[in-house]
């Protein structure tokens, strides 16, 4: 990634004048310390609280720290749970180690609390407390990707409801 700036920074055609900020998606300390070096900031996606925690830290006070929460709002807790936790088990394979550090143990039978930290779930209230949690983590910003079962249909319901809600 050094090597992919810094050629972003040599390039013939130069950069914008001003440069645009960068804030490139990054999960572990190696490219959250590279990002507090040569960026403006972080964008890590489907992360646990601890790990926004930890993000700050390593970012410093200054840096722009927007986190992704993947959430499901569906009125079936059922369903909800069911949802989250495919959609965990898809993201496990690049962050295994991270989550072991931050205190996750037994990553790969996926826990309900591991399951939990990484998939906010339940109604808009819910989702407004786990979006509470980041920001006092530490997060600046802290946007909601839904997850449905129809992945290939924009959640406009989900986002209508939590549009009315949380606005």
């Amino acid at each position: 990634m050094r090597a992919y700036l810094d050629a972003m920074d040599t390039a013939p055609f130069g950069p914008p004048v001003p440069a645009p900020p960068r804030v490139p998606a990054t999960l572990g300390p190696k490219m959250l310390q590279l990002a507090a070096e040569r960026a403006q900031g972080a964008h890590p996606l489907g992360m646990p609280v601890e790990h926004t925690r930890q993000a700050r830290s390593l970012l410093g006070p200054q840096a722009l720290l927007a986190v992704t929460q993947l959430v499901v709002l569906d009125p079936s807790r059922a369903r909800a749970a069911e949802l989250a936790r495919a959609y965990a088990a898809d993201a496990l394979p690049n962050r295994l180690g991270l989550l072991r550090d931050l205190g996750f143990d037994d990553v790969e039978s996926l826990p309900g609390r591991l399951v939990d930290a990484l998939v906010a779930t339940g109604g808009p209230e819910d989702l407004a407390r786990r979006v509470a949690e980041h920001l006092d983590a530490g997060a600046d910003h802290v946007s909601l990707h839904v997850l449905t079962a129809t992945p290939d249909e924009p959640p406009l319901r989900q986002w209508q409801e939590l549009a009315a809600r949380l606005l």
